[in-house]
């Protein structure tokens, strides 16, 4: 591998590359595939029946119902017996947690209400609508600049006017750019799977999302997938299945996401534009709002006829109101009406019954239909679910054979959730889908038979399913046993926690998982991420893994400080063979395989150097308008200052000051050649094959 002259990433060097490639790729990939961790297990297992020792269960407990040990965890969980721990992590409620909300306090969009969401990170295509950066139309004193819904369109000196102007606008209002809502997201969920007690409550809340997968980049959803995690999802991971179903269903995120928010039935009436008052034709780019923020400066006689723009949307007030006809998002005020099948098909496939589950496609359209109406309120100032009569089909459904009698209104489709929550297909689908998480990509049939029967017996109560997993023989088998890859989140997570390091600035690590393959809600598929071995084993997601796994531990990794010479303590740190035999021993429980123990020998002996750093932030996904705020030339943290060239410069503790956050990810830590030499050691045992698996 070469190292990039424009891009200082962190990287093997090219003369040990070709090694790692060539034998410990390949012995991380055959036995990732072929199970090459078998005869380990044998070997280490007790003879008693249970089949794992007493330290193996423990292990994998804190594996599957967390992100791995830290330090101590086993010692821990030992004197508190593992039973009783078990029972604490299924009621997360109950466990202290104010360590990890004192690291997420820096974090002020995780307890933003949506409309705060929206005034303090809007969109810069809306700014340019208030500075009149449309159709060649800019404001006095203001540069005039063509359309900006395509910013590729532009050329290089409309784009660097667009960007001044822009930034100088969120400095001047202290705005923020709606890429920190996504950096936010990101490393609060990598603070709270390296740090939270509440483990697995983390590990259900991924499990969830990913089931009730939503694209951050999609529309709204930017500023929507923040509170639907927070308020949709989490509240819910386990609770009962059917309120979960009832929540996603009437989330403005999956309203947005799966565009039900515009369907309606054919023969709507929508209602005409009537009642504004003196002064309502001038809103802003917020929904409407008249906003203090503003100042004032939406004067401009023309810019009421700006709110008709693809991003804005009005719907009549629940309780009256001025009636105005629907607009936008994208479009609704010049879309024929009809219905969109998308949220029925994947509520079917996806969420509840499975594509084998017995429904048609006739289905598929019913509960189309008794979906329509179920829309969004105030899209741009809060955003909030609301059922609109008039965008719905009145008129009588069947769904799976039973009726729905006309003139249900919303109740037509809560009774499609009670139905699709209810059948038989939806708790073998829900069961199959937790066994195969928790126990194995091929989940064992008498073990989904018995969860499948909790559900029905408990009204979906997902705790009790639960229960059921992690107390059955199938979860504590030795086939089982470190039979699961663990994803690019997990891997990350999971390396920060056996190092016990420190994670003070997450967005360097995040970049990481994206570049190991897994960029954090920003898949785009409705599918979620696939949860097998094969979605993540390949050569390059390896390589990358390794990468990581040397970054950490040489502490090359912004943000992130491992004190690898604290763990390696009590061992002669000269003696490069007892350095390794360390490492096996706290990342691995000292369960190697010959293979593995062979190429992490052969690594030793010939020597592993390092040098970079990742230094490039990926950008979103074209299409979604934040482009010419996500490059690395103009990032706008909360003081409205850009810092790219400063981050590029490495000075990250100034980047930290100006978010507010807590002090330590520092510039690049210099080790002593001696303590580089053992980091090293811990680098390679965190890529080896025992170390992918959890």
């Amino acid at each position: 591998m070469k190292q990039s002259t424009t891009r200082n990433r962190f990287r093997l060097n090219a003369a040990t590359s070709h090694a790692v490639s060539a034998v410990l790729v390949f012995a991380v990939l055959t036995s990732l595939t072929l199970g090459a961790l078998a005869p380990v297990i044998a070997d280490t297992r007790s003879k008693t029946a249970k089949g794992l020792t007493q330290d193996q269960r423990i292990i994998h407990v804190l594996n599957r119902l967390g992100f791995g040990a830290r330090p101590g965890d086993i010692e821990r969980v030992k004197r508190m017996g593992l039973d009783k721990y078990i029972d604490q992590q299924l009621y997360p409620e109950r466990i202290n947690d104010s360590s990890v909300e004192a690291r997420l306090a820096n974090y002020p969009s995780l307890r933003m209400s949506l409309a705060d969401v929206q005034e303090k990170y809007p969109a810069p295509q809306l700014l340019a609508r208030e500075l009149g950066l449309r159709q060649g139309k800019g404001k006095a004193g203001a540069a005039s600049l063509p359309i900006v819904d395509n910013p590729e369109a532009l050329d290089d000196n409309q784009r660097q006017q667009y960007r001044q102007q822009v930034t100088a606008y969120y400095r001047e209002h202290d705005l923020r750019p709606p890429q920190m809502l996504l950096q936010e997201l990101q490393s609060q969920k990598l603070i709270r799977a390296v740090y939270s007690e509440r483990q697995l409550q983390e590990v259900m809340t991924d499990f969830w999302f990913n089931h009730f997968n939503v694209f951050w980049a999609k529309n709204l959803d930017r500023a929507l997938t923040t509170n639907y995690e927070m308020d949709v999802i989490r509240p819910h991971t386990l609770g009962k299945f059917k309120d979960l179903l009832m929540a996603t269903a009437k989330s403005p995120a999956m309203l947005v996401y799966l565009d039900n928010f515009q369907s309606m039935s054919p023969d709507a009436k929508l209602p005409t534009r009537r009642g504004l008052g003196q002064g309502q034709g001038q809103r802003g780019p917020f929904g409407g709002l008249r906003n203090q923020r503003l100042g004032g400066r939406i004067n401009d006689p023309s810019y009421g006829r700006q709110q008709t723009q693809p991003d804005e949307m009005r719907y009549p007030d629940q309780q009256g109101g001025n009636q105005q006809r629907p607009q936008g998002l994208p479009g609704l005020q010049n879309r024929k009406p009809g219905i969109n099948e998308n949220y029925a098909r994947e509520i079917m496939e996806l969420h509840t019954l499975g594509v084998e589950g017995g429904y048609t496609q006739k289905d598929v359209q019913e509960v189309a239909r008794c979906f329509t109406g179920w829309t969004l309120d105030r899209p741009r100032r809060g955003t909030a679910f609301a059922f609109r009569d008039f965008m719905h089909d009145n008129g009588e459904k069947t769904v799976l054979g039973q009726k729905i009698p006309a003139g249900g209104g919303i109740k037509d489709g809560e009774r499609v959730i009670d139905i699709l929550a209810h059948q038989p297909a939806t708790a073998k689908f829900i069961s199959t889908k937790l066994v195969r998480k928790f126990v194995g990509d091929t989940p064992p049939q008498s073990l989904v038979d018995r969860v499948a029967s909790v559900y029905q017996k408990t009204d979906g109560d997902i705790r009790e399913m639960m229960r059921t997993i992690v107390t059955s023989p199938e979860f504590y088998s030795v086939d089982a046993y470190r039979s699961k890859i663990k994803s690019p989140f997990e891997l990350a997570a999971s390396a920060i926690r056996a190092l016990d390091g420190e994670l003070t600035f997450p967005q360097q690590t995040t970049q990481f998982i994206a570049k190991m393959g897994q960029p954090l809600y920003l898949y785009q598929a409705p599918t979620g991420y696939p949860d097998r071995a094969d979605q993540w084993v390949n050569t390059g997601a390896l390589l990358e893994r390794l990468n990581y796994g040397l970054a950490l531990s040489t502490n090359k990794l912004r943000g992130a400080r491992v004190d690898v010479k604290r763990v390696a303590a009590g061992t002669d740190t000269s003696d490069k063979q007892q350095v390794m035999e360390r490492a096996i021993a706290a990342l691995l429980n000292g369960e190697v395989s010959p293979q593995t123990r062979t190429v992490l020998d052969r690594q030793l002996t010939e020597g592993v150097a390092v040098k970079g750093e990742l230094g490039d932030v990926p950008r979103i996904p074209s299409g979604t308008g934040d482009e010419l705020m996500a490059d690395n030339s103009m990032q706008v943290l909360p003081e409205g200052n850009a810092v790219g060239k400063a981050q590029k410069a490495g000075d990250t503790e100034r980047i930290e000051r100006r978010l507010g956050l807590p002090r330590g990810g520092g510039p690049q830590i210099a080790m002593s050649s001696e303590d580089l030499e053992i980091a090293k050691v811990f680098g390679l045992v965190l890529g080896s094959p025992e170390f992918q698996r959890r």
